[in-house]
Protein backbone atom coordinates (compact mmCIF):
# COMPACT_ATOMS: atom_id res chain seq x y z
CA UNK A 1 0.00 0.00 0.00
CA UNK A 2 0.92 3.45 -1.02
CA UNK A 3 2.49 5.71 1.91
CA UNK A 4 1.55 9.20 1.05
CA UNK A 5 3.43 10.85 4.24
CA UNK A 6 6.82 9.25 2.93
CA UNK A 7 9.64 11.75 1.60
CA UNK A 8 9.08 10.44 -1.42
CA UNK A 9 6.12 10.95 -2.18
CA UNK A 10 6.29 14.38 -0.79
CA UNK A 11 8.90 15.47 -2.87
CA UNK A 12 6.79 14.68 -6.06
CA UNK A 13 4.38 17.96 -5.07
CA UNK A 14 6.22 21.13 -6.62
CA UNK A 15 5.42 23.21 -3.19
CA UNK A 16 5.82 26.89 -3.74
CA UNK A 17 5.44 29.37 -0.80
CA UNK A 18 2.49 30.93 0.04
CA UNK A 19 2.88 33.03 2.72
CA UNK A 20 5.12 33.35 6.15
CA UNK A 21 3.43 33.92 9.67
CA UNK A 22 4.91 35.11 13.17
CA UNK A 23 4.62 34.17 15.70
CA UNK A 24 2.04 31.27 15.00
CA UNK A 25 1.68 27.48 16.55
CA UNK A 26 -0.38 24.79 14.96
CA UNK A 27 -3.57 25.99 17.28
CA UNK A 28 -5.72 27.14 16.75
CA UNK A 29 -4.94 29.10 13.03
CA UNK A 30 -2.88 26.59 10.83
CA UNK A 31 -3.87 23.25 11.59
CA UNK A 32 -7.43 23.61 11.90
CA UNK A 33 -7.19 26.26 9.58
CA UNK A 34 -6.08 24.41 6.69
CA UNK A 35 -8.14 21.30 7.50
CA UNK A 36 -11.30 23.12 7.78
CA UNK A 37 -10.01 25.07 4.13
CA UNK A 38 -9.53 21.60 2.71
CA UNK A 39 -13.04 19.83 4.02
CA UNK A 40 -15.11 23.46 3.13
CA UNK A 41 -13.58 25.70 0.48
CA UNK A 42 -14.89 23.46 -2.35
CA UNK A 43 -18.47 24.20 -0.87
CA UNK A 44 -17.80 27.63 -2.04
CA UNK A 45 -15.56 27.36 -4.65
CA UNK A 46 -17.11 24.30 -6.51
CA UNK A 47 -13.48 22.48 -6.43
CA UNK A 48 -11.39 21.23 -3.47
CA UNK A 49 -7.48 21.88 -2.38
CA UNK A 50 -6.06 18.48 -1.80
CA UNK A 51 -2.24 19.55 -0.51
CA UNK A 52 -0.64 21.28 2.10
CA UNK A 53 2.54 21.35 4.08
CA UNK A 54 2.93 23.99 6.83
CA UNK A 55 6.76 23.76 8.26
CA UNK A 56 7.09 25.34 11.68
CA UNK A 57 10.28 26.29 13.35
CA UNK A 58 10.29 27.42 16.90
CA UNK A 59 7.58 30.63 16.69
CA UNK A 60 7.77 30.63 13.01
CA UNK A 61 5.30 29.27 10.74
CA UNK A 62 5.54 28.68 6.54
CA UNK A 63 2.94 27.86 4.56
CA UNK A 64 4.05 25.85 1.26
CA UNK A 65 1.09 25.07 -1.63
CA UNK A 66 0.84 22.48 -4.31
CA UNK A 67 2.05 24.85 -7.25
CA UNK A 68 0.50 22.71 -9.79
CA UNK A 69 -2.90 22.62 -7.76
CA UNK A 70 -3.02 26.29 -6.55
CA UNK A 71 -2.26 27.37 -10.69
CA UNK A 72 -5.49 25.15 -11.22
CA UNK A 73 -7.46 26.34 -8.76
CA UNK A 74 -7.08 30.08 -9.49
CA UNK A 75 -7.74 29.62 -12.89
CA UNK A 76 -10.76 27.66 -11.88
CA UNK A 77 -11.84 30.45 -9.47
CA UNK A 78 -11.12 32.75 -12.51
CA UNK A 79 -12.95 31.28 -14.72
CA UNK A 80 -15.49 30.94 -12.59
CA UNK A 81 -16.03 34.38 -11.45
CA UNK A 82 -15.56 35.52 -14.96
CA UNK A 83 -18.90 33.53 -16.00
CA UNK A 84 -20.78 34.90 -13.39
CA UNK A 85 -19.55 38.19 -11.52
CA UNK A 86 -22.20 37.82 -9.22
CA UNK A 87 -20.87 34.59 -7.53
CA UNK A 88 -17.83 36.87 -6.40
CA UNK A 89 -20.43 39.41 -5.14
CA UNK A 90 -22.27 37.15 -3.23
CA UNK A 91 -18.90 35.50 -1.92
CA UNK A 92 -17.70 39.34 -0.56
CA UNK A 93 -21.30 39.61 1.02
CA UNK A 94 -20.77 35.58 2.94
CA UNK A 95 -17.07 36.79 4.33
CA UNK A 96 -18.50 39.91 6.33
CA UNK A 97 -20.79 37.95 7.31
CA UNK A 98 -19.07 35.33 8.77
CA UNK A 99 -16.06 37.62 9.93
CA UNK A 100 -19.37 39.45 12.05
CA UNK A 101 -20.45 36.75 12.93
CA UNK A 102 -17.10 35.56 14.60
CA UNK A 103 -16.44 38.29 16.52
CA UNK A 104 -20.06 38.06 17.65
CA UNK A 105 -19.03 34.35 18.96
CA UNK A 106 -16.00 35.28 20.41
CA UNK A 107 -16.72 38.36 22.03
CA UNK A 108 -20.25 37.15 23.99
CA UNK A 109 -19.16 33.16 24.86
CA UNK A 110 -15.37 33.74 25.49
CA UNK A 111 -13.65 37.49 26.36
CA UNK A 112 -16.97 38.74 28.46
CA UNK A 113 -17.75 35.37 30.27
CA UNK A 114 -16.41 34.25 33.80
CA UNK A 115 -14.32 31.44 32.35
CA UNK A 116 -13.35 30.07 35.56
CA UNK A 117 -16.98 29.06 36.49
CA UNK A 118 -16.99 26.65 33.56
CA UNK A 119 -16.40 23.04 33.60
CA UNK A 120 -13.28 21.42 31.56
CA UNK A 121 -16.27 19.76 29.16
CA UNK A 122 -17.68 23.42 28.38
CA UNK A 123 -14.21 24.58 27.83
CA UNK A 124 -13.51 22.53 25.93
CA UNK A 125 -16.63 22.97 23.72
CA UNK A 126 -16.23 26.66 23.81
CA UNK A 127 -12.79 25.87 21.91
CA UNK A 128 -14.22 23.87 19.54
CA UNK A 129 -17.25 25.83 18.71
CA UNK A 130 -14.55 28.84 18.13
CA UNK A 131 -12.69 26.67 15.84
CA UNK A 132 -16.29 26.25 13.75
CA UNK A 133 -16.58 29.73 13.01
CA UNK A 134 -13.18 30.11 12.18
CA UNK A 135 -13.53 27.66 9.44
CA UNK A 136 -17.10 29.82 8.65
CA UNK A 137 -14.50 32.89 7.90
CA UNK A 138 -11.70 31.07 6.33
CA UNK A 139 -13.42 28.90 3.88
CA UNK A 140 -15.16 31.02 1.90
CA UNK A 141 -12.34 33.79 1.95
CA UNK A 142 -9.78 31.48 0.28
CA UNK A 143 -11.56 31.17 -3.29
CA UNK A 144 -10.25 35.08 -3.67
CA UNK A 145 -7.03 33.78 -2.41
CA UNK A 146 -6.58 31.13 -4.85
CA UNK A 147 -7.53 33.78 -7.64
CA UNK A 148 -4.66 36.51 -6.56
CA UNK A 149 -2.26 35.76 -3.81
CA UNK A 150 0.02 32.74 -4.97
CA UNK A 151 -0.40 33.93 -8.57
CA UNK A 152 -2.05 36.83 -10.01
CA UNK A 153 -4.86 35.17 -12.14
CA UNK A 154 -7.93 38.00 -11.80
CA UNK A 155 -5.38 41.36 -11.68
CA UNK A 156 -3.05 40.03 -14.69
CA UNK A 157 -6.78 38.97 -16.37
CA UNK A 158 -8.39 42.52 -15.67
CA UNK A 159 -4.88 44.35 -16.11
CA UNK A 160 -5.10 42.87 -19.62
CA UNK A 161 -8.93 43.50 -20.58
CA UNK A 162 -7.23 47.52 -19.36
CA UNK A 163 -4.58 47.52 -21.35
CA UNK A 164 -6.63 46.68 -24.89
CA UNK A 165 -8.91 49.74 -23.30
CA UNK A 166 -6.00 51.90 -22.94
CA UNK A 167 -4.28 51.56 -26.18
CA UNK A 168 -8.08 51.80 -27.99
CA UNK A 169 -9.17 55.09 -26.56
CA UNK A 170 -5.63 56.19 -26.45
CA UNK A 171 -5.59 57.06 -22.45
CA UNK A 172 -2.59 58.80 -20.78
CA UNK A 173 -2.00 56.22 -18.02
CA UNK A 174 -0.56 52.49 -18.07
CA UNK A 175 -3.37 49.63 -17.54
CA UNK A 176 -1.62 49.20 -14.25
CA UNK A 177 -2.29 52.24 -13.02
CA UNK A 178 -5.54 52.14 -14.22
CA UNK A 179 -6.44 48.44 -12.48
CA UNK A 180 -4.72 49.94 -8.84
CA UNK A 181 -6.90 53.54 -9.54
CA UNK A 182 -10.45 51.33 -10.30
CA UNK A 183 -9.96 48.45 -6.98
CA UNK A 184 -9.46 51.42 -4.29
CA UNK A 185 -12.02 49.89 -1.38
CA UNK A 186 -14.94 52.95 -1.24
CA UNK A 187 -15.51 51.84 2.35
CA UNK A 188 -12.92 52.96 5.46
CA UNK A 189 -10.59 50.09 6.39
CA UNK A 190 -10.68 49.17 10.85
CA UNK A 191 -6.74 51.50 10.33
CA UNK A 192 -8.60 54.28 9.02
CA UNK A 193 -11.35 54.26 11.49
CA UNK A 194 -9.71 53.75 14.27
CA UNK A 195 -7.32 56.73 12.97
CA UNK A 196 -10.37 58.84 13.09
CA UNK A 197 -12.16 57.98 15.91
CA UNK A 198 -8.35 58.88 17.88
CA UNK A 199 -8.61 62.00 15.96
CA UNK A 200 -11.76 63.15 16.91
CA UNK A 201 -10.44 62.82 20.85
CA UNK A 202 -7.32 64.79 19.73
CA UNK A 203 -10.11 67.17 17.97
CA UNK A 204 -11.84 67.62 21.51
CA UNK A 205 -8.35 67.59 23.33
CA UNK A 206 -7.30 70.76 21.84
CA UNK A 207 -10.83 72.33 21.86
CA UNK A 208 -10.34 72.70 25.60
CA UNK A 209 -6.68 74.04 25.89
CA UNK A 210 -5.75 70.50 27.59
CA UNK A 211 -2.15 69.95 26.64
CA UNK A 212 0.28 66.97 27.02
CA UNK A 213 3.01 68.27 28.30
CA UNK A 214 4.37 65.74 30.99
CA UNK A 215 6.26 62.45 30.45
CA UNK A 216 2.51 60.77 31.02
CA UNK A 217 -0.15 62.15 28.86
CA UNK A 218 -2.50 60.89 31.62
CA UNK A 219 -1.53 63.78 34.61
CA UNK A 220 -2.58 66.82 31.86
CA UNK A 221 -6.16 65.68 30.62
CA UNK A 222 -9.63 65.75 32.56
CA UNK A 223 -11.28 62.70 33.88
CA UNK A 224 -13.80 62.96 30.46
CA UNK A 225 -10.96 62.85 28.35
CA UNK A 226 -8.68 59.80 29.88
CA UNK A 227 -12.45 58.38 29.94
CA UNK A 228 -12.58 58.52 26.08
CA UNK A 229 -9.06 57.29 25.36
CA UNK A 230 -9.47 54.34 27.77
CA UNK A 231 -12.76 53.77 25.97
CA UNK A 232 -10.87 53.94 22.70
CA UNK A 233 -7.68 51.70 23.72
CA UNK A 234 -10.41 49.16 24.86
CA UNK A 235 -11.74 49.20 21.41
CA UNK A 236 -8.71 49.04 19.41
CA UNK A 237 -5.74 47.26 21.29
CA UNK A 238 -6.47 44.20 19.87
CA UNK A 239 -5.49 45.52 16.45
CA UNK A 240 -1.47 45.32 17.15
CA UNK A 241 -2.41 40.89 18.33
CA UNK A 242 -1.76 39.59 14.73
CA UNK A 243 -1.81 35.83 15.57
CA UNK A 244 -0.68 35.49 19.15
CA UNK A 245 0.26 39.11 20.72
CA UNK A 246 0.97 40.71 21.94
CA UNK A 247 -1.54 43.45 21.58
CA UNK A 248 -0.63 47.22 21.27
CA UNK A 249 0.00 48.17 25.07
CA UNK A 250 -2.12 51.31 26.00
CA UNK A 251 1.43 53.50 26.23
CA UNK A 252 1.10 52.71 22.20
CA UNK A 253 -2.34 54.62 21.94
CA UNK A 254 -1.35 57.24 24.50
CA UNK A 255 2.30 58.26 22.36
CA UNK A 256 0.00 58.58 18.67
CA UNK A 257 -2.16 60.69 20.75
CA UNK A 258 0.63 63.13 22.38
CA UNK A 259 2.10 63.21 18.74
CA UNK A 260 -1.64 64.18 17.29
CA UNK A 261 -1.98 66.97 19.89
CA UNK A 262 1.59 68.48 19.48
CA UNK A 263 1.07 68.23 15.56
CA UNK A 264 0.24 72.14 14.27
CA UNK A 265 -2.09 70.78 12.49
CA UNK A 266 -5.72 70.59 13.19
CA UNK A 267 -7.43 66.95 13.56
CA UNK A 268 -10.40 67.77 12.02
CA UNK A 269 -8.87 68.57 8.58
CA UNK A 270 -6.95 65.30 9.04
CA UNK A 271 -10.18 63.84 8.75
CA UNK A 272 -11.47 65.41 6.23
CA UNK A 273 -8.72 64.64 4.47
CA UNK A 274 -8.70 61.12 4.73
CA UNK A 275 -12.78 61.04 3.95
CA UNK A 276 -11.73 63.36 0.96
CA UNK A 277 -9.15 61.18 -0.63
CA UNK A 278 -12.06 58.47 -0.29
CA UNK A 279 -14.18 60.65 -2.35
CA UNK A 280 -11.92 61.68 -4.80
CA UNK A 281 -11.15 57.68 -5.43
CA UNK A 282 -14.66 56.92 -6.04
CA UNK A 283 -14.46 60.29 -8.17
CA UNK A 284 -11.48 58.98 -10.44
CA UNK A 285 -13.33 55.58 -10.09
CA UNK A 286 -16.29 56.61 -12.38
CA UNK A 287 -14.31 58.46 -14.70
CA UNK A 288 -12.15 55.84 -15.43
CA UNK A 289 -14.89 53.14 -16.27
CA UNK A 290 -16.31 56.02 -18.52
CA UNK A 291 -13.11 57.37 -20.26
CA UNK A 292 -11.70 53.57 -20.98
CA UNK A 293 -15.76 52.45 -22.01
CA UNK A 294 -15.31 50.04 -19.60
CA UNK A 295 -18.20 47.22 -20.62
CA UNK A 296 -20.62 46.36 -17.85
CA UNK A 297 -19.44 42.48 -17.31
CA UNK A 298 -15.59 44.06 -16.74
CA UNK A 299 -17.12 46.85 -14.71
CA UNK A 300 -18.43 44.14 -12.36
CA UNK A 301 -15.64 42.16 -12.11
CA UNK A 302 -13.73 45.24 -10.89
CA UNK A 303 -16.16 45.47 -8.26
CA UNK A 304 -15.80 41.81 -7.02
CA UNK A 305 -12.22 42.56 -7.28
CA UNK A 306 -12.66 46.15 -5.11
CA UNK A 307 -14.94 43.81 -2.65
CA UNK A 308 -12.19 41.23 -2.54
CA UNK A 309 -9.66 43.57 -1.65
CA UNK A 310 -12.30 45.37 1.05
CA UNK A 311 -12.69 41.64 2.51
CA UNK A 312 -9.42 40.40 2.88
CA UNK A 313 -8.73 43.36 5.00
CA UNK A 314 -12.35 43.18 7.15
CA UNK A 315 -11.59 39.52 7.78
CA UNK A 316 -7.96 39.78 8.37
CA UNK A 317 -8.79 42.38 11.20
CA UNK A 318 -11.88 40.17 12.22
CA UNK A 319 -10.00 37.12 13.07
CA UNK A 320 -6.64 39.02 14.58
CA UNK A 321 -9.73 40.29 17.25
CA UNK A 322 -11.20 36.76 17.89
CA UNK A 323 -7.55 35.51 18.28
CA UNK A 324 -6.71 38.34 21.10
CA UNK A 325 -10.47 37.34 22.65
CA UNK A 326 -9.70 33.70 22.44
CA UNK A 327 -6.80 34.22 24.91
CA UNK A 328 -8.22 34.19 28.12
CA UNK A 329 -9.89 30.75 26.64
CA UNK A 330 -6.38 29.58 26.06
CA UNK A 331 -4.95 30.97 29.61
CA UNK A 332 -7.67 29.59 31.71
CA UNK A 333 -7.71 26.22 30.15
CA UNK A 334 -3.58 25.91 30.52
CA UNK A 335 -4.14 27.26 33.93
CA UNK A 336 -5.76 24.18 34.59
CA UNK A 337 -3.40 21.47 32.94
CA UNK A 338 -0.07 23.56 34.23
CA UNK A 339 1.07 24.17 31.02
CA UNK A 340 2.19 27.47 28.99
CA UNK A 341 0.01 28.81 26.52
CA UNK A 342 2.67 28.29 24.30
CA UNK A 343 2.30 24.69 24.58
CA UNK A 344 -1.17 24.69 24.72
CA UNK A 345 -1.29 25.98 21.25
CA UNK A 346 0.64 23.42 19.91
CA UNK A 347 -1.79 20.71 20.98
CA UNK A 348 -4.43 19.00 19.05
CA UNK A 349 -7.83 19.61 19.91
CA UNK A 350 -8.47 15.86 20.46
CA UNK A 351 -5.43 15.84 22.66
CA UNK A 352 -6.60 19.19 24.31
CA UNK A 353 -10.00 17.42 24.99
CA UNK A 354 -7.53 14.17 26.26
CA UNK A 355 -5.91 16.13 28.87
CA UNK A 356 -9.06 17.97 30.12
CA UNK A 357 -10.61 14.48 31.00
CA UNK A 358 -7.52 13.47 32.76
CA UNK A 359 -6.85 10.58 30.56
CA UNK A 360 -3.35 12.38 28.95
CA UNK A 361 -0.60 14.67 30.74
CA UNK A 362 0.84 15.78 27.49
CA UNK A 363 1.97 14.83 24.25
CA UNK A 364 4.51 13.21 24.17
CA UNK A 365 6.34 15.01 21.20
CA UNK A 366 4.94 18.61 22.29
CA UNK A 367 8.26 20.02 23.28
CA UNK A 368 9.64 18.68 19.81
CA UNK A 369 6.94 20.09 17.96
CA UNK A 370 7.86 23.24 19.87
CA UNK A 371 11.23 23.36 18.41
CA UNK A 372 9.61 22.02 14.84
CA UNK A 373 7.52 20.36 13.03
CA UNK A 374 6.12 19.46 9.72
CA UNK A 375 1.80 19.64 9.25
CA UNK A 376 1.12 17.56 6.06
CA UNK A 377 -2.42 17.22 3.93
CA UNK A 378 -2.01 15.52 0.76
CA UNK A 379 -4.17 14.05 -1.05
CA UNK A 380 -7.18 15.25 0.64
CA UNK A 381 -6.77 12.67 3.82
CA UNK A 382 -8.09 14.68 6.64
CA UNK A 383 -7.21 15.65 9.55
CA UNK A 384 -3.61 15.30 8.02
CA UNK A 385 -0.21 14.36 10.45
CA UNK A 386 2.18 16.52 12.37
CA UNK A 387 6.03 15.47 11.67
CA UNK A 388 8.86 15.84 14.27
CA UNK A 389 10.99 12.86 12.87
CA UNK A 390 12.96 12.45 10.22
CA UNK A 391 10.55 13.39 7.52
CA UNK A 392 10.61 16.99 9.23
CA UNK A 393 14.00 16.94 9.09
CA UNK A 394 14.62 15.94 5.77
CA UNK A 395 11.44 18.17 4.42
CA UNK A 396 12.48 21.16 6.19
CA UNK A 397 16.20 21.13 4.01
CA UNK A 398 13.70 20.45 0.58
CA UNK A 399 11.65 23.00 1.02
CA UNK A 400 14.15 25.85 2.24
CA UNK A 401 16.86 25.11 -0.57
CA UNK A 402 17.66 28.61 -1.75
CA UNK A 403 19.46 29.87 -5.12
CA UNK A 404 22.22 32.44 -4.63
CA UNK A 405 20.38 35.58 -5.71
CA UNK A 406 22.89 38.19 -4.30
CA UNK A 407 24.53 39.45 -7.51
CA UNK A 408 20.84 40.49 -9.04
CA UNK A 409 20.55 44.16 -9.48
CA UNK A 410 17.13 44.26 -10.85
CA UNK A 411 13.90 42.46 -10.43
CA UNK A 412 10.01 43.15 -10.71
CA UNK A 413 6.98 42.82 -9.09
CA UNK A 414 3.04 42.97 -9.21
CA UNK A 415 1.94 47.17 -8.55
CA UNK A 416 -0.01 47.54 -5.44
CA UNK A 417 0.54 51.69 -4.92
CA UNK A 418 1.71 53.69 -7.89
CA UNK A 419 4.72 56.06 -6.95
CA UNK A 420 8.47 55.73 -7.13
CA UNK A 421 10.91 56.37 -4.94
CA UNK A 422 14.46 56.13 -3.79
CA UNK A 423 16.19 55.26 -0.37
CA UNK A 424 17.64 52.73 2.36
CA UNK A 425 16.36 49.21 2.66
CA UNK A 426 15.51 48.05 5.76
CA UNK A 427 14.32 44.32 5.76
CA UNK A 428 11.38 43.76 8.45
CA UNK A 429 9.68 41.17 9.03
CA UNK A 430 9.09 40.76 12.60
CA UNK A 431 8.47 43.35 15.57
CA UNK A 432 12.09 42.81 16.46
CA UNK A 433 13.10 44.61 13.08
CA UNK A 434 10.76 48.08 13.89
CA UNK A 435 13.42 50.08 15.16
CA UNK A 436 15.52 49.78 12.28
CA UNK A 437 13.41 51.81 9.72
CA UNK A 438 13.86 55.59 9.66
CA UNK A 439 11.54 57.87 7.59
CA UNK A 440 11.95 57.42 4.19
CA UNK A 441 13.79 53.71 4.07
CA UNK A 442 12.80 51.38 1.90
CA UNK A 443 10.84 48.30 3.48
CA UNK A 444 11.31 45.47 2.15
CA UNK A 445 9.55 42.18 3.89
CA UNK A 446 8.55 39.06 3.11
CA UNK A 447 5.28 39.31 3.43
CA UNK A 448 3.71 42.11 6.09
CA UNK A 449 1.28 41.97 8.97
CA UNK A 450 -0.59 44.47 11.25
CA UNK A 451 2.22 44.29 13.83
CA UNK A 452 4.47 46.09 10.84
CA UNK A 453 2.35 49.10 10.59
CA UNK A 454 4.16 51.75 12.75
CA UNK A 455 7.26 50.62 10.39
CA UNK A 456 4.84 50.94 7.18
CA UNK A 457 4.04 54.36 8.38
CA UNK A 458 7.61 55.87 7.96
CA UNK A 459 8.61 54.07 4.30
CA UNK A 460 9.29 55.50 1.29
CA UNK A 461 8.26 52.34 0.27
CA UNK A 462 7.08 48.88 0.37
CA UNK A 463 8.20 45.81 -1.73
CA UNK A 464 7.57 41.96 -0.75
CA UNK A 465 8.36 38.90 -1.76
CA UNK A 466 4.98 37.52 -1.18
CA UNK A 467 1.01 38.78 -1.75
CA UNK A 468 -1.74 39.66 -4.32
CA UNK A 469 -3.37 42.80 -4.46
CA UNK A 470 -5.48 41.56 -1.91
CA UNK A 471 -2.52 41.66 0.62
CA UNK A 472 -2.16 43.06 3.74
CA UNK A 473 0.86 45.64 2.05
CA UNK A 474 -0.98 46.69 -0.75
CA UNK A 475 -4.21 47.56 1.34
CA UNK A 476 -2.19 49.54 3.47
CA UNK A 477 0.29 51.20 1.42
CA UNK A 478 -2.66 52.80 -0.69
CA UNK A 479 -4.32 54.08 2.43
CA UNK A 480 -0.90 55.30 3.23
CA UNK A 481 -0.15 56.81 -0.52
CA UNK A 482 3.00 54.82 -0.43
CA UNK A 483 4.77 53.62 -3.21
CA UNK A 484 4.42 49.63 -3.22
CA UNK A 485 5.42 46.41 -5.03
CA UNK A 486 4.27 42.79 -4.08
CA UNK A 487 4.93 39.80 -5.27
CA UNK A 488 8.08 40.06 -6.30
CA UNK A 489 9.68 36.52 -4.69
CA UNK A 490 12.78 37.37 -4.95
CA UNK A 491 13.64 40.47 -2.70
CA UNK A 492 14.29 39.23 0.75
CA UNK A 493 17.29 37.17 -1.13
CA UNK A 494 18.51 40.05 -3.55
CA UNK A 495 18.60 42.62 -0.66
CA UNK A 496 19.76 43.67 2.80
CA UNK A 497 20.23 46.06 5.15
CA UNK A 498 21.74 49.29 4.01
CA UNK A 499 21.30 48.46 0.13
CA UNK A 500 20.37 51.61 -2.26
CA UNK A 501 16.97 50.99 -3.83
CA UNK A 502 15.07 52.79 -6.60
CA UNK A 503 11.42 51.71 -6.21
CA UNK A 504 9.49 52.49 -9.43
CA UNK A 505 6.05 51.42 -8.03
CA UNK A 506 3.73 51.90 -11.11
CA UNK A 507 5.77 49.84 -13.15
CA UNK A 508 6.49 47.31 -10.62
CA UNK A 509 10.08 47.53 -10.90
CA UNK A 510 12.70 47.57 -8.66
CA UNK A 511 16.95 48.62 -9.28
CA UNK A 512 20.02 48.67 -7.28
CA UNK A 513 22.03 51.90 -7.04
Amino acid sequence: MKDIYSIQNLKKYKWGVLEPNQPISLYPIMYPGWCGAIKGTGDYLGKYQKNVICLHRKDSGLIFVDHDEWTKLGQFGLNKVVKNPQWGISLNKIILKNSDGLIEFSSKNIFKVNLKKKSNKELHQLYKKYLVWQSKVYNPSLSPVYMDLYKPHLTSYLVNYLNKQVRKTKYNKTAKECFALLTIPEKLSKVQEEEIALLKITSKIKSTSQRLVGPWPKKDLSKEIIKLVETHIKKYKYMGYNFEGPAFPDSYFWRKLKKDVSDNNKPLDKIKKIQQEKRESKKIHDQLLNNLKIDKKHEKLLEVTQGFIYSKDYRKMSLVQSYYELEPLLKEISIRLSMSVNELRNCLLPEVKLMLDGKLDRPADLHKRMKGCLFVVVEGKLPGKVFTNKIFDSMKHYLLRKEDLTEMNYFHGQTASLGKAEGTVRIINTTRDLKKMNKGDILVSTMTNPDLVPAMKKAGAIVTDLGGITCHAAIVSRELKIPCIIGTKVATEILKDGDRVQVDASNGEVRKI
